[in-house]
């Protein structure tokens, strides 16, 4: 096991799309060479609550970040803080709410847009402040950073689907065109960072109406997708339903980290 990661978040992208329009990834998981599992998402179903939950695996009423408009930082003990104690190295190329969430809040967009500090919860970022900013330039600049120095986890967060389904609504042909352009990507740079010794997740923090909204309890606004390309994870389409809970001690084993006491334990299957 390579003990170092890349998680790809892409915001907003309802399960039945996935699997619709992700072919490279249904690819790898129908010819046995990645996990897939189904995701309920944990409620509410907006985004910023599943970032804290997602890199907590604490529920939204315990970690207090229940809607899109609190802006702190995270009072739980997080990933990218496990990450620093074991002195392992992150890069984050992502929404600006992930720096407001473990960086700096409220966010500075003349000053907090580029992120360098190795003494910081996360050692190297890029943070857009724009939902329309292109899926296409954060993969190009998150492979162009990854080329100048080794990375122990990479999370790379794009929002097009996510800003394409507030637009269009799920089903539309701006939300497809969204998601299709991700599976370009993440055909091209996958294969890259499996050669590089990463592991792979991509995953989502919430799905999307046909009226473009989420944050409540409807299966389009709460299922998800997660895929998992690890050589010692046992491939294939899963019968098993994870939640947004189960994310952060998958990539707590990934990193070789220790859980916290708060995360649930591990139910993605492993060979090792």
């Amino acid at each position: 096991m390579p003990n170092k990661a890349v998680f790809v978040l892409l915001d907003g992208l309802q399960s039945i799309y996935a699997k619709e329009h992700l072919g490279y990834l249904e690819h790898l998981s129908q010819t046995n060479r990645a996990a897939k599992y189904e995701v309920l998402g944990n409620l509410p179903s907006s985004s910023r609550p599943m970032y804290e939950t997602i890199f907590t695996g604490v529920e939204a009423y315990e970690h207090g970040i229940t809607n899109n408009g609190i802006c702190r930082l995270s009072n739980q003990k997080h990933l990218f803080e496990l990450l620093k104690q074991a002195h392992k190295k992150s890069l984050a190329c992502a929404y600006y709410w992930i720096s407001e969430l473990y960086l700096s809040a409220p966010f500075d967009k003349e000053r907090d847009i580029w992120h360098q500090d190795s003494n910081s919860m996360i050692d190297r970022g890029f943070f857009y402040y724009e939902d329309c900013f292109p899926d296409s330039h954060l993969y190009s600049l998150t492979s162009c950073l990854m080329g100048k120095e080794d990375y122990d986890f990479v999370f790379i967060h794009p929002m097009s689907i996510d800003d394409a389904g507030h637009r269009f609504g799920a089903g539309s042909k701006e939300y497809s065109r969204a998601i299709m352009q991700n599976d370009y990507q993440l055909s091209t740079y996958i294969p890259q960072w499996i050669q590089q010794g990463y592991s792979v997740v991509v995953g989502a923090d919430h799905g999307m109406s046909a009226n473009g909204y989420h944050g409540g309890n409807s299966e389009e606004q709460r299922k998800t997708a997660l895929y998992i390309i690890d050589e010692n994870v046992q491939k294939g389409v899963q019968s098993q339903e994870l939640t947004t809970l189960d994310i952060a001690p998958l990539l707590c084993h990934l990193l070789k980290l220790h859980p916290t006491k708060k995360m649930k334990n591990l139910e993605v299957k492993f060979d090792d």
